[in-house]
C-alpha cells in the first residue's frame, strides 16, 4: 500500500456556460484545484479531496500512455455513533491507459466523508490517514498518477 497526502480540489461548473464547457484533455499530468486553466504537477499525492454539498460532482479524468491503475473512492458513510465505516468502504474502478472519462458523481449519504479524523480504512491504497480537511468531501486515491490528469466538476440543473 502506498503513502502519499490528498489534495483539496474546488470543482468549476460544468454545464453554467452557453457554449458549453472545456472537457479536460491535458496531456500535462496533474490535478486542477480550480481554474480550469491551470494543471498542478502530482508531486507526491496520490489522491484528491472534493467538497460535495450536494451531490452534483464528478472527477474528469485524462490518462497518457500509462495506465493509472486502480481507484478507490472512500465511502464516508459512519455505522452509528461507532465512528467506523462499513466493511465495504471503497468502491473502485480501474482507470485505463490511453482514456478519458469521469467518476461521480457521488450520494452525499454514502460517500462524503463524515467523521474522517475517527476512520481508518481496511485495504485502502493509499494509507495516509484522513485530514479534517476531508471533512464533507468525497475521497479518492489512485494507484498511479504518472500520466493522469484529473479535474472536478459540478453538474448544475439548468431551467
Amino acid at each position: 500500500m502506498a503513502t502519499g497526502p490528498r489534495v483539496l480540489l474546488q470543482p468549476i461548473p460544468l454545464n453554467l456556460s452557453p457554449h458549453g464547457a472545456l472537457w479536460l484533455t491535458s496531456a500535462t499530468p496533474g490535478y486542477d484545484l480550480g481554474s480550469p486553466s491551470a494543471i498542478t504537477a502530482w508531486g507526491t499525492a496520490l489522491g484528491v479531496m472534493i467538497p460535495n454539498p450536494s451531490g452534483n460532482v464528478i472527477l474528469a479524468f485524462a490518462c497518457g500512455g500509462t495506465a493509472a491503475g486502480v481507484t478507490q473512492t472512500l465511502v464516508g458513510d459512519v455505522v452509528g455513533t461507532t465512528g467506523q465505516v462499513l466493511p465495504a468502504t471503497t468502491d473502485q474502478y480501474t482507470i485505463a491507459l490511453n482514456s478519458t472519462g469521469w467518476l461521480g458523481p457521488w450520494s452525499v449519504s454514502s460517500y462524503n466523508q463524515q467523521a474522517p479524523t475517527l476512520v481508518t480504512y481496511a485495504g485502502a491504497i493509499n494509507t495516509t490517514a484522513l485530514v479534517a480537511q476531508a471533512q464533507g468531501c468525497v475521497v479518492v486515491d489512485f494507484t498511479t498518477t504518472t500520466t493522469l490528469a484529473v479535474r472536478a466538476y459540478t453538474l448544475n440543473p439548468v431551467a
